[in-house]
């Protein structure tokens, strides 16, 4: 297993995990371990572990880490598709706990609970103080609920609602009654000032089940990994285009990820030095990274990368960072700047001190078969296969990045994906194949 600097919890066996949540609260040697031991044993998928879960949430402490720690272990008998937990689950809605509520909403979403009692009870949600009516809405788009429609609509024009709670209504409104027009609405979300914002109608867009929006959405100034999933969620079969939308280029256009075809949002200030610049590659909002980005390019390149370079140490610590510094190591050897540390670098970020499916190693990827062909043909191997390059962006990457060699190459390279696990891999090894 790779070295996941999220995980940062001590290790547990599936044996400790379950003894811990069997066990007593007053025999816990601290107050986190119950919550350690659901946050491991959602690594161990199966029957055992469903009903260890099962008996742990039937449990009611009022201590603080214990709610918290049922809270999780709820979500996790949602990722395990326990049909069996959603009974139990339901009888958390009308607890006093709203998070506990929130999490149990969320979770009979995900179960596509069709419980006509236990649905009654979220749609009653809709006419209660409750501060996150939002995932009540969602969960009632995701599983076809039609009946507070009206409710919905009148939440979407309501001025106290947050953008989220109005974005997710559109979102209903598009998909359970059929009102395409307000598409035009829920694409203005993600054009909005708040990144937290567009992250939602992202969401929203996957829940109204648009592919339409797709090249609307990649000119958002938003992480390329919430395109990805939106991608991923919409695109469900292997044809390469619909509705004059090409599937390949879209995808490439994600994972290239060039700055300047993002429209980026007004920013009110933004100063144009390079020291200024820089710093915005370190901040929470991609909007301003990608103008950042965009103004960078405006300098030398031997200049872009000296600056670079003396801010590295401070960037290798920030994951968010580090991928638009990789980006902008990737433009400037484009342009023939090249530097002898680069290909260090890229080992750092391809090393397995990163789980595979950040999103700045299919940058690394970019930048290592720009960087040295011997290097990057000694990993192919590792990039094709499976076990070890796991998440299907990065080998989709190494594909995409193939298809710049020889023509011969190419397609032995792409002969290695063909029968790939992910449906876009195998349409991009196609691709090349027949090219």
């Amino acid at each position: 297993m790779q070295n996941n600097p999220f995980d940062n919890l001590p290790k547990t066996t599936k044996e400790d995990a379950i003894n811990t949540l069997t066990k007593p609260i007053a025999k816990l040697s601290s107050s986190a371990d119950y919550y350690k031991a659901v946050f491991h044993l959602a690594k161990f998928p199966c029957e055992e572990s469903q009903n260890v879960l099962i008996n742990f949430i039937k449990l009611d402490f009022q201590k603080l880490e214990f709610q918290i720690a049922k809270r999780k272990a709820i979500e996790v008998l949602a990722i395990f598709d326990c049909k069996k937990a959603i009974p139990i689950i339901g009888g958390f809605l009308q607890n006093d706990d709203p998070y506990l509520v929130e999490t149990s909403i969320w979770s009979l979403g995900k179960l596509k609970c069709n419980d006509i009692n236990i649905i009654n009870q979220i749609c009653s949600i809709l006419y209660k103080q409750f501060n996150n009516k939002r995932v009540v809405i969602q969960v009632l788009t995701i599983l076809g609920v039609k009946k507070e429609i009206e409710k919905i609509r009148l939440l979407a024009k309501d001025k106290q609602s947050s953008n989220g709670v109005k974005s997710a209504s559109l979102a209903a409104l598009i998909k359970l009654a059929g009102e395409e027009d307000k598409l035009i609405d829920l694409k203005d979300f993600l054009r909005l000032s708040n990144q937290n914002d567009r992250h939602c109608a992202v969401q929203d867009i996957i829940n109204a089940g648009h592919l339409s929006v797709i090249p609307f959405l990649l000119q958002v100034p938003i992480s390329p990994s919430f395109k990805i999933k939106a991608i991923e969620s919409l695109w469900t079969n292997e044809l390469i285009s619909i509705q004059d939308i090409n599937l390949i280029n879209s995808l490439d256009s994600v994972i290239i990820d060039d700055p300047n075809k993002i429209n980026t949002l007004d920013i009110n200030n933004f100063k144009t030095d390079i020291n200024f610049l820089i710093d915005q590659l370190f901040h929470t909002d991609f909007n301003r990274c990608y103008q950042s980005m965009k103004e960078l390019q405006k300098y030398p390149s031997d200049e872009i990368l000296h600056y670079l370079n003396i801010n590295w140490d401070r960037a290798k610590v920030d994951y968010g960072a580090i991928y638009f510094f990789i980006n902008a190591y990737k433009f400037i050897l484009e342009d023939g700047c090249y530097d002898n540390t680069l290909l260090q670098k890229v080992n750092f970020i391809l090393s397995d001190n990163w789980p595979d499916y950040i999103k700045f190693k299919s940058s690394a990827i970019q930048v290592l078969g720009y960087l040295n062909d011997t290097r990057f043909h000694q990993k192919f191997e590792h990039f094709s296969d499976e076990r070890l390059t796991p998440f299907w962006k990065n080998r989709y990457t190494a594909l995409l990045i193939s298809q710049d060699k020889e023509i011969g190459i190419k397609k032995d390279y792409a002969k290695l994906f063909l029968n790939d696990s992910h449906r876009f891999v195998r349409l991009k090894a196609r691709q090349i194949s027949f090219y």
